[in-house]
């Protein structure tokens, strides 16, 4: 199935449909050229401030700050350092990993902290690597037939954010898309997790394009919507894809059974 089906409404029971989460460089350098080889069509969602290579996802910071703490062997100093400004504690490098990897959103800022005190320099690094994919490159992979949508601005936990401040990153993401190519559809999907987002922000989002199709990541499920559309990852090479689409298969039926296949908004 491809994304123009869905835009029409003409799906297919046994149709599946690919999408690609962030807009990560190896999109444009991996993943496009085997489908469009394959000549199979897909829907990449991306973070419009992190287009271009400007800025990046804090998240995405810390590992490679965490990269750079391997290389000077996790120094007992350096460590004791960044724990200070994040105001946590730790037994070890495992345990100092763990916190570290889970900071919160509203502590992003302090990353940069971070970096500063280790002399990284993160726009000199952006530019270096190139981690995220550029307009240009969007720009071509559209005029190959290929969708994108958007994905929030900065990739935010949407449950740490205020009602409006959730409306704002999604709207905000899906309208650059639309201002910047020749975009005439609404495709969005949700960061981390839509387990908590609520029946408000899902009922303006459908107001704001009656034609939205909205993404989420809960499995194969039925929303409050036909509109809102479940998905599973496949993101774990270590699992067998033809395993994991039988798992997922059979995990839908034995959710019917138990009353799980219709997910519940408050």
């Amino acid at each position: 199935m491809a994304p123009k089906d869905l835009l029409e409404n003409n799906c297919h029971d046994n149709g599946f449909l690919l999408s690609f989460d962030d807009g990560l460089q190896e999109v444009y350098t991996e993943i496009y050229p085997i489908l469009k080889k394959k000549n199979i069509k897909a829907i990449f969602f991306i973070n419009p401030n992190f287009i271009g290579n400007k800025e990046g996802l804090y998240k995405h910071y810390i590992s490679i700050i965490i990269v750079y703490l391997k290389k000077n062997n996790f120094e007992k100093e350096l460590l004791e350092a960044i724990a200070k400004i994040f105001s946590f504690t730790y037994n070890g490098i495992e345990e100092f990993k763990q916190k570290f990897t889970s900071i919160k959103f509203d502590e992003s800022e302090k990353v940069n902290e971070v970096l500063n005190l280790l002399n990284i320099n993160i726009e000199d690094y952006l530019e270096k690597h190139k981690p995220y994919i550029t307009k240009e490159q969007i720009q071509e992979m559209i005029k190959d037939g290929f969708y994108f949508g958007g994905h929030t601005m900065t990739h935010p936990p949407l449950i740490q954010l205020s009602h409006e401040e959730q409306k704002a990153e999604i709207i905000d993401s899906i309208n650059w898309l639309k201002h910047n190519f020749d975009i005439n559809y609404s495709f969005f999907s949700f960061p981390f997790s839509d387990r908590s987002i609520s029946k408000k922000i899902l009922e303006e989002l459908l107001e704001y394009d009656s034609n939205i199709k909205i993404f989420g990541n809960s499995g194969l499920k039925k929303d409050m919507d036909e509109r809102i559309i479940q998905r599973f990852s496949l993101e774990n090479p270590a699992k067998r894809i033809e395993k994991r689409i039988v798992e997922e298969n059979l995990y839908k039926y034995f959710n019917k059974v138990i009353g799980k296949y219709h997910i519940k908004r408050k």
